[in-house]
């Protein structure tokens, strides 16, 4: 028996002996590879290794007692390898749980998020009720088995989300709960775990290794039929999927930015029409693609448009920031309504997308910028630990007392961050509780749950963050959010920056008035006529909708096209630039004029991690024609030891 097997590379797989008659497609195994011990997946078992005149060796040992992977995730991975044009190893390293890779051993959860059912009788609204009637009539095979649902913020998706899976257990078949990583929050958690029990299984990051392969194992045999979870979760071993529901699907988290390049919702269109089930999607935000696809009948819309319980949406005022004097990073505005609060022992939410102190330092003097030594990204100031810092490959630097440029001692710390934005509150309101939440401060596991549990109990004022703050929370005594600068998301070079500022905005004005105090919102931006952010301010999405999709429908851009991006990474700029200039050249002799290729330029952030990176952008109508173009670019290109050239089909950042 020869077994062909495949390794977390872009390579084909290669063909092994499996001794004593071992059989195990998706199991794990140790082999020898280019004279090193390496662990890779049983992809393909056969009775003749295919090749002659070449020595086989041997399989050394199979690490699992059951396959990881079953037969349906096996053929999952081939799909992936085939749409991302990724090896089939690459795509099957990336449904296995992260963290598997010693002999794995039953583990028993010492800690786990679920327990017994609670209450599941709340009335539904007649637009809830309407929705749920139109789901269940799918499940008895009537109509559509794509939706959307378009609800605003506080308007009930979740019970909606509840009640289908719940049916969907009546009928004996299990369901997927995807929702981003941050609103993963111990409230979210405890509220499915009160409902589901122990029929939950829970998959995000901030398991432990051992937990995470539990409720891989529980949820292939079928003990556990309900997951919730971030990205990775639309690969669960589930056996029979009835329904799988993406909550928030307008999130870019959704995109994975490692080979393979995936999109969780491509992933779960799949897996649904593999096992005849519905996918739901939704958002009070919904991505232009996804409501675009819904105008044309592909997806049929469901709508919310009103909060639960009659409850308002909040009141909204935009603070125009070229008004405010210099150094004042909060309003006038926005001060007196924190007062207001404050007196009423209300709380607040202040979202700012910016972590650190200062995040643009530079000499005034010659005009030299700090920047990370290894990329191309301005270093930000954090004061606590004093130091500069690059968010993005983690470089460190001391504060400079003069210019490494002119010796110059005017250094000008520029701008704010979350961590700054803080001492102006402890400054202006000495006496309120003040918390920040963003990656500098929950680095430890548990420590979200510490604040939130904090701010739940009243024993925090103002909250403070970046976009932890935005979703998944529901705080009845928040009266109040402030967005400190709306423009941050706005000036990236993208065609999708309107489009993220108007659900940035959107998303973290719903935390505010969840109860029948009503809430206020106070948007703090430079370019407050902008048409995302009055759309924001009236909390109508179909008014930003028809202004954004004129946009991208002059400009051709997605929905209207789809789109293919290379990045060229290497260590010489111009060596980049020559070999993209190859690519652009081998594509356009192999293709006609149905493909528009912009570029090379360089990314918007050019450089990263020592690397320089050039990008060429192609637009196309369909992918089909370019994939066998692409795959021999592909293999042209891995003889290029220097450099790295990365595909991202429909690309979610152009930056």
């Amino acid at each position: 028996m020869f077994a062909d097997v495949v390794f977390n590379k872009p390579v084909m797989p290669f063909t092994y002996e499996l001794k004593d008659n071992l059989t195990g497609v998706g199991k794990r195994v140790t082999v020898d590879l280019r004279n090193k011990e390496t662990v890779g997946i049983i992809y393909r078992t056969k009775e003749k290794p295919g090749v002659s005149n070449v020595k086989i060796k041997p399989v050394k040992t199979v690490l699992d007692s059951e396959p990881v992977l079953n037969e349906d995730l096996i053929e999952t991975g081939e799909w992936i390898a085939r749409h991302y044009l990724c090896s089939i190893g690459e795509a099957l390293w990336t449904i296995i749980p992260k963290g598997i890779k010693k002999r794995d051993k039953k583990v028993i959860f010492d800690e786990h998020f679920t327990g017994n059912r609670g209450p599941t009788e709340i009335k539904l609204t007649e637009d809830q009720s309407a929705v749920f009637k139109s789901l269940i009539r799918s499940f008895d095979n009537e109509g559509s088995r794509h939706f959307l649902l378009y609800g605003v913020t506080g308007s009930g998706k979740t019970e909606i989300y509840l009640r289908i899976i719940d049916e969907t257990l009546k009928r004996g078949r299990g369901a997927i709960l995807l929702v981003p990583e941050i609103s993963l929050t111990p409230q979210t958690i405890g509220y499915f775990s009160k409902r589901m029990g122990d029929q939950l299984a829970i998959l995000h990051s901030r398991l432990t290794k051992a937990q995470k392969i539990n409720e891989w194992y529980r949820i292939q045999s079928g003990e556990k039929r309900v997951v919730i979870g971030a990205r990775s979760a639309v690969f669960a071993p589930m056996k029979d999927i009835g329904i799988i529901i993406i909550d928030e699907e307008h999130e870019t988290s959704y995109k994975s930015d490692e080979t393979p390049r995936y999109n969780a919702k491509g992933l779960a269109y799949y897996r649904a029409a593999k096992h005849g089930a519905i996918l739901l999607l939704g958002s009070a935000t919904p991505s232009v693609e996804s409501y675009y696809l819904a105008k044309l009948k592909r997806f049929t819309l469901l709508e919310l448009p009103s909060r639960v319980l009659d409850q308002k949406l909040p009141t909204t005022h935009v603070a125009d920031l070229r008004r405010i004097k210099e150094n004042r990073n909060i309003s006038a505005i926005l001060v007196k309504a924190i007062e207001k609060r404050l007196k009423k022992r209300e709380q607040m939410i202040l979202f700012l997308n910016r972590r650190g102190f200062s995040p643009y330092i530079f000499c005034e003097n010659c005009g030299y910028v700090f920047k990370c030594e290894n990329c191309d990204i301005t270093l930000t100031y954090h004061k606590k630990e004093r130091d500069l810092r690059c968010h993005y490959c983690g470089y460190q630097d001391q504060p400079h007392d003069t210019c490494p440029e002119c010796s110059d001692e005017r250094i000008k710390y520029s701008g704010f961050g979350t961590e700054k934005i803080e001492g102006v509150l402890n400054d202006y309101f000495p006496g309120a509780v003040v918390a920040r939440m963003d990656t500098d401060t929950v680095k430890s596991r548990g420590s979200i749950a510490e604040i939130l549990s904090a701010f739940s109990k009243k024993e925090i004022d103002i909250l403070i963050g970046t976009q932890m703050v935005t979703k998944g929370l529901h705080f009845p005594d928040v009266t109040l959010v402030g967005v400190l600068n709306a423009d941050i998301s706005l000036n990236f070079p993208d065609f999708r920056s309107s489009e993220r500022t108007f659900n940035l905005i959107t998303q973290v004005s719903g935390r505010a008035g969840r109860s029948e105090k009503g809430g206020e919102v106070i948007i703090q931006t430079y370019n407050p006529a902008h048409y995302s952010i009055q759309a924001a301010k009236n909390q109508d999405y179909e008014e930003f909708f028809v202004k954004e999709i004129k946009y991208r429908q002059n400009l051709c851009y997605p929905p209207f096209c789809r789109i293919i991006r290379l990045v060229f990474r290497g260590n010489d700029s111009k060596k980049l630039f020559e070999t993209a200039y190859t690519a652009v050249s081998f594509i356009q002799e192999r293709t006609e004029n149905y493909i528009s290729i912009l570029g090379p330029a360089f990314c918007p952030f050019s450089r990263i991690k020592k690397y320089f990176r050039v990008h060429i952008i192609i637009k196309l109508d369909q992918l089909e024609p370019v994939r066998s173009i692409l795959k021999e670019l592909i293999k042209s290109q891995s003889k290029n030891r220097e450099q790295y050239m990365e595909i991202d089909i429909d690309p979610l950042s152009m930056l």
